[in-house]
């Protein structure tokens, strides 16, 4: 063939190539259309379903409320049924009050009660803990009472040791015989270097060893610091003992000695065992008045920083029938008084005047602020604490003045709020006719007092 031949069939061969080539494109263009469609179409069929969900939400609830309001309350047919509409709309706002019982704010009230037994449980331990420490010894009570009588005695006779050198922790105040008594009693603890702790006027609780102690002393070295520095034989030492408990109570006492600092007569008790009398090497028992008879009354009304504008008129009736047949005496220490029924010197003895502080604080007050220079003062547990049990156990009646026992009063608090009352007499007989000659004369001049802070509140 010639080369235009060639030529020729070239050119009708490309021809038919590119014919071929374009009819595929053709079909792949439809199948790229189609692809993007497809693709699509689920994307909206996807977003549909939601839609179409919430609007149906947002129907059902916007149906149901016009229902109770058009339907129901607008037939008014028979008043009955109107009478009927309102119930309910009353019954509406009732709904509400369920919330407050839903607020179980009582449930907090449960609380104390359990805590209650708590303290219940701590407080009190098991007999057979308690029965693994033995109670202090006489010999160690006598010991430590003489030690400390060695130091004051001496500065008593003297007439010195009455300057004024601090506060104790009741707020009474702290005389220079109180610090030598103090001082004595730290020392002998030391030497005697016994596991114990002690509770005392002045030092309120103290610890000074690293030994665990097991036996807790509630120590008084001056009952009676007035009478002391003057030279009166009105003052004792007096100390009870424990084992050391948390909160202990004056029934958790186990043995109590008081000492007569001017005098020779020590009296001890071991709860359960009695009282006796120790005097120049000799024990005796005690001797109790068998007097009844109020104008015959020999007592005894204790009266430091107690407000003389209410306990002098309350006792005035009592002071006048019983002073020229029998006797009365202002006396400043509970100890000395307490004992002096032991030896029937005293058929009685009272201190009410922190009954007034409990029944009427607001009109008496001023009273107790005025005649403690500044604070409250009463008869706290660790001035009674040891005459108490002594007294106890050699058969005397004793109450505060509404009555009660003194078992559950707490022996380590000497805050306002834990002041003593105290109606104590030789023989159950007279102490019932103390205890309600004070009860009825206290109500009424309770009732006086009353009046008169009354009139003032209204004057201004």
């Amino acid at each position: 063939m010639t080369k235009k031949a060639a030529k020729a069939k070239a050119r009708t061969k490309k021809k038919g190539v590119g014919k071929r080539a374009a009819a595929p494109k053709k079909k792949t263009a439809p199948k790229k259309k189609t692809t993007p469609k497809k693709k699509t179409v689920p994307k909206k069929k996807v977003a549909a379903p939601p839609k179409a969900k919430k609007r149906a939400a947002t129907k059902e609830p916007t149906a149901a409320k016009p229902k109770p309001a058009s339907v129901e309350v607008r037939k008014p047919r028979p008043k009955a049924e109107e009478a009927k509409v309102a119930t309910p709309v009353a019954a509406a706002p009732k709904p509400a009050p369920p919330p407050p019982a839903t607020l179980p704010a009582p449930t907090p009230a449960p609380a104390p009660t359990k805590a209650v037994p708590a303290k219940k449980a701590y407080a009190r331990p098991s007999p057979q803990a308690l029965a693994k420490v033995k109670p202090l010894s006489r010999r160690f009570l006598f010991e430590l009472c003489q030690a400390i009588k060695e130091t004051v005695e001496p500065v008593a006779r003297a007439v010195k040791g009455r300057e004024v050198v601090g506060a104790a922790t009741s707020g009474d105040a702290t005389f220079e015989i109180d610090r030598l008594a103090e001082k004595a009693l730290l020392t002998f603890l030391r030497r005697a270097k016994a596991p114990v702790a002690y509770y005392s006027e002045d030092s309120g609780y103290s610890t000074f060893s690293n030994v665990q102690p097991k036996n807790l002393l509630i120590v008084d070295p001056i009952d009676g610091t007035r009478a002391a520095k003057s030279g009166f034989e009105g003052c004792t030492i007096s100390v009870a003992t424990t084992r050391v408990i948390e909160r202990p109570l004056m029934s958790d006492v186990d043995n109590a000695c008081v000492m007569e600092i001017i005098g020779d007569r020590t009296f001890y008790a071991e709860r359960g065992a009695g009282a006796r009398i120790f005097e120049q090497g000799h024990v005796r028992k005690p001797r109790l008045s068998q007097n009844t008879d109020l104008e015959s009354l020999c007592w005894s009304m204790t009266v430091p920083a107690r407000p003389a504008e209410l306990i002098f008129p309350t006792a005035a009736r009592l002071i006048d029938l019983s002073s020229l047949k029998g006797g009365f005496f202002s006396c400043n220490s509970t100890s000395y008084s307490l004992t002096r029924l032991l030896t029937n010197q005293l058929d009685g003895c009272v201190d009410f005047a922190s009954r007034f502080m409990r029944d009427i604080p607001v009109a008496v007050r001023d009273y107790f602020i005025n005649a403690g220079r500044g604070t409250v003062l009463s008869i706290c547990p660790y001035d009674m604490v040891a005459a108490v049990l002594i007294a106890q156990e050699a058969g005397c009646a004793l109450t505060d003045a509404y009555g009660r026992g003194f078992d559950e009063v707490l022996l380590l608090d000497s805050s306002e709020h834990n002041h003593q009352s105290l109606i104590a007499a030789a023989n159950k007989e007279l102490h019932e006719k103390l205890l309600l000659f004070f009860d009825r004369r206290i109500s009424q001049f309770e009732q006086l007092l009353l009046r008169r802070h009354a009139r003032k509140t209204e004057q201004g």
